[in-house]
């Protein structure tokens, strides 16, 4: 006989899964080298931020890479995930920024080659920590091909898209609205701005006509920035203001006319239905100024404060003169913070009579996510993509049907962010990132080149001279991100990884990057590496707490996997537990961590079941061996069958990205099908034969249906069981073919089920305790299955006897089984009950019929009382029924 490993009493994660992961990384397990003979499964990993620190949002999406990538890896695909991180330009900077003031020192002091070097070593310092997280939830990424955005071959990769684009004239240099960080002093892009929510007011104020009229009112949130109002605007079917439309009104304070205009973009709900048109600080009404030909003044500065009228649009000076002349006017605000300002602009308002109205208002403010600072609109000159030519064959290839969302209701946000695209801003005002290969001759002229040496060459051919500065601005963080899964695969080489991985299977993200990433990924794979980068998006859902709120630490809500999670579950019981509360039909996690501590006590309960396997007396054959057929019991060929159910089941889930559903399926089957029910049975004697072969068979291919979830638990129960191979990571995925199936005996064994649950309530009922042997009573006709028999006796806990009777079929003839109470000691214990309901419904009836009490007592306790009342009536009813039907 084969000696049996000693197995720990019980399964320990904080022992068994960093074990477990060195071996795995010892042996390479999750590298993969292209290998055209299989068919790819590749997972470019959205690169998390070197700044980040593992969260539940990352537990969630990166836990289904990790999942989709076993699985796959099992199928016996040309699997591979692979891994890396992003620079995370403004979020890297605002943290040295805040590292250097708590040392006094800033940036501009150290200039830029120092801060670099500096950010290179906080970097190596501090950018692992994230992998480490990964590593501790069982991530098996191929880490050997681990890249980061600033590497030298991807940044060459930047640098050339860069180049090429601006050749194909999709890049320039103009002046338009961008969100503005005064604090970071960059501009920001959609992903770095966050509205929070804020209590302001709304101001309504009058414009007086410029015939001496009452003119109109016009609400607004931001009077400081009314200095630059250049239009007051209206829909074009407001009737309230339709006889106003092209006539003028008159500014407050500055005097100066500015024309009523009509646009479609107007809500005539908000305020008044009449809003300030102030191109140079607002979207819609940078938008509104373009359809209109109106002038854009600016009044604010990169520093937040208002200024005199700045010009940083093209401007004629008829267009600018008027405006120039009201700045003396101005002047008593200028240098003022815009806050400050504000409150200055409306009490002046107020003193003229201007202010009509100042109510609170509840808004959301856009907030730069890196500095905390109110963000500002501004004209500035930037360097930007033209989108609408990208964007075109991206949008035909949705409407083909590539990408295909999961949820597909997802591909209606990417196609709208496609319909609805304007020129992206790529320049920001930092010094950590790709900085842009942009030259100036001392004439600014503009020489975009590879490299210096190219931009020297270039300025003497052109313009006679070597004299050359660089753009200080790097790259807006998202320009690399978009060439992520084709520049990791060595683009612009030709490449083993680049011929065979490239398009990805998949990409698993989050929906609030759908358009910022996933749109611009395919834009630019479409371009340059000349496929779809990927066929299938699988939208995870956002987490947040069990109440529906976003997690954060004011709220107290906020949960770290890595220090409230792992710790106390282990990262088999934190994934599982995440992984189960998943489901394609909501895009809403409400996480509830009693799911992870019911995942833990599932990885102890499956860890007992082995623990009674591997002590049984029996010998346990090969891997994956079952008895001859004849020789299999009813249980035992309703465990293959559901087996086979559970496998095929879990299957389709994974395939359709049903997480949820696949882990319970797999809970199911664990905990009740296999350890509460089989593992059961097999204590009856005529199991004994058979049952070692069929537990081990059922739990080698349950664990490797179960490893893409919890890979520790699983890869230590397959270790000890006899298997084929090193690792349960490059297990193949169980067979169905090999799994045999039994509808017939499943459907028997389920009616045994079906009778001992009944005889288990009889127990409770009767208060038969559970040391006690209950006494049944089965049909004559039933002897003849002995399988069956044994197998209700066990589970029972019950003495059999026979009664004459019986006919029909199997099913029939278990549900004919009977328990047989003890006369005596439940007629005894009823009228204990009896007795004691019959005291409660007298004391409940006394108290009731005090009128003190009645008129006393509150409306919901006297209720209370009458609804114990009436409970207490039904149980003494139903007891003296019990009593009654007793023979005698």
């Amino acid at each position: 006989m084969t000696a049996r490993p000693e197995l720990p009493k019980t399964y320990d994660p904080a022992e068994v899964e960093p074990r477990l992961y060195e071996a795995w990384l010892k042996a390479r397990v999750f590298h993969e080298d292209p290998d055209p003979a299989r068919p790819p499964f590749i997972i470019s990993m959205p690169p998390p931020n070197i700044t980040g620190r593992a969260h539940l949002g990352h537990a969630s999406t990166y836990t289904t890479m990790d999942l989709v990538t076993r699985y796959h890896r099992m199928l016996g695909e040309n699997a591979d995930w692979i891994p890396g991180q992003d620079h995370a330009a403004i979020a890297t900077e605002s943290v040295l920024v805040r590292e250097l003031a708590k040392e006094g020192r800033t940036r501009n002091e150290l200039g830029r080659e120092k801060f670099i070097e500096i950010a290179w070593a906080w970097r190596e310092q501090y950018g692992g920590e994230i992998n480490e997280a990964f590593r501790r939830l069982g991530f098996g990424p191929d880490w050997d091909r681990e890249r980061f955005t600033l590497d030298p071959a991807l940044s060459a990769a930047v640098i050339k898209v860069f180049v090429d684009l601006y050749d194909d004239g999709l890049i320039y240099r103009g002046t338009r609205l961008v969100y503005w960080d005064p604090k970071a002093q960059s501009t920001l892009s959609d992903a770095e701005v966050e509205d929070e929510e804020r209590d302001t007011f709304l101001w309504h104020l009058r414009y007086r006509g410029e015939d001496g009229g009452d003119g109109l009112v016009i609400a607004t949130t931001r009077p400081e920035t009314y200095l630059a109002d250049v239009a007051v605007a209206v829909h074009p079917g407001d009737e309230r203001y339709r006889h106003l439309i092209g006539t003028n009104v008159v500014l407050p304070i500055v005097d100066r006319a500015i024309p009523v205009i009509a646009d479609d973009a107007v809500l005539t709900e908000f305020g008044t239905g009449a809003v300030k048109v102030t191109p140079a600080h607002d979207q819609t009404d940078y938008e509104i100024g373009q359809r209109h030909g109106l002038p854009m003044p600016t009044v604010i500065d990169f520093d937040a404060r208002i200024a005199a009228p700045l010009w940083r649009y093209d401007e004629t000076p008829e267009r600018r003169a008027p405006i120039d002349a009201q700045a003396p006017k101005m002047a008593p605000y200028a240098g003022l913070d815009r806050f400050d300002a504000r409150k200055r602009i409306v009490a002046d308002l107020r003193a003229l009579g201007a202010l009509v109205e100042e109510r609170p208002y509840h808004t959301q403010l856009p907030v730069s996510s890196r500095s905390g600072e109110v963000i500002e609109p501004l004209l500035s000159l930037q360097w930007f993509v033209r989108m609408k030519p990208l964007a075109k064959p991206a949008l035909a290839a949705y409407r083909g049907g590539a990408p295909h969302f999961v949820p597909e209701r997802f591909g209606r946000t990417y196609a709208a962010g496609l319909e609805n695209i304007r020129d992206w801003n790529i320049s920001r005002q930092i010094w950590w990132g790709h900085q842009l290969p942009v030259w100036y001759t001392p004439n600014d002229d503009v020489i975009v080149a590879h490299d210096e040496d190219e931009a020297k060459r270039i300025a003497r051919e052109r313009f006679g001279i070597d004299d050359v500065r660089r753009d200080p601005d790097t790259l807006d963080t998202w320009f690399s991100s978009g060439l992520w899964p084709f520049s990791i695969l060595g683009w612009p080489e030709k490449t083993p990884e680049l011929d065979h991985w490239y398009p990805n299977q998949v990409m698993i993200t989050s929906r609030d990057i759908i358009f910022l990433w996933v749109s611009r990924m395919v834009m630019l794979g479409q371009r340059f590496a000349g496929a779809m980068p990927f066929r299938t998006v699988f939208v995870t859902p956002l987490v947040f707490d069990v109440h529906g709120r976003k997690m954060s630490k004011s709220l107290g809500n906020a949960i770290d996997p890595m220090d409230d999670l792992v710790p106390r579950y282990g990262a088999d019981g934190t994934r599982f537990g995440i992984l189960r509360q998943m489901r394609l039909e909501s895009q809403e996690l409400r996480f509830d961590e009693r799911y992870c501590d019911e995942a833990k006590r599932f990885a102890t309960k499956l860890w007992n079941a082995l623990r009674y396997t591997c002590a049984l007396p029996e010998e346990i054959p090969g891997a994956n061996v079952l008895p001859p057929r004849e020789k299999l019991t009813v249980a035992d060929k309703w465990i293959l069958t559901e087996l086979r159910a559970c496998v095929e089941a879990v299957t389709r889930a994974y395939d359709r990205f049903e997480l949820g559903v696949a882990a319970d399926t797999l809970l199911q089957f664990g905990w009740y099908t296999f350890c509460d029910w089989y593992v059961e049975a097999t204590k009856a004697p005529g199991q004994h034969a058979t049952r070692a072969a069929v537990l081990s068979f059922v739990l080698n291919a349950f664990v490797r249906a179960m490893h893409p979830i919890a890979p520790f638990v699983t890869e230590e129960i397959w270790q000890t069981l006899p298997h084929d191979g090193a690792t349960i990571v490059t297990a193949s995925w169980p067979d169905v073919a090999e799994i045999p199936s039994f509808p017939d005996e499943a459907a028997v064994f389920r009616s045994v089920i079906e009778k001992v649950e009944q005889l288990r309530n009889a127990r409770s009922e009767w208060a038969i305790q559970p040391k006690d042997w209950m006494r049944v009573e089965i049909p004559a006709a039933l002897q003849s299955e002995r399988d069956v028999v044994e197998a209700i006796a066990t589970l029972a806990r019950a003495e059999i006897a026979t009664y004459d009777g019986g006919d029909g079929s199997v099913r029939d003839r278990i549900l004919a089984v009977r328990g047989v109470a003890d006369t005596a000691k439940l007629r005894e214990r009823y009228a204990r009950e009896e007795k004691r309901l019959e005291a409660e419904v007298a004391r409940s009836e006394k108290k009731l019929a005090n009128e003190s009490f009645v008129a006393k007592a509150s409306p919901d306790v006297v209720a209370a009382e009458r609804a114990k009342l009436d409970e207490y009536r039904r149980e003494l009813a139903r007891v003296r029924t019990a009593l009654d039907a007793l023979p005698a």
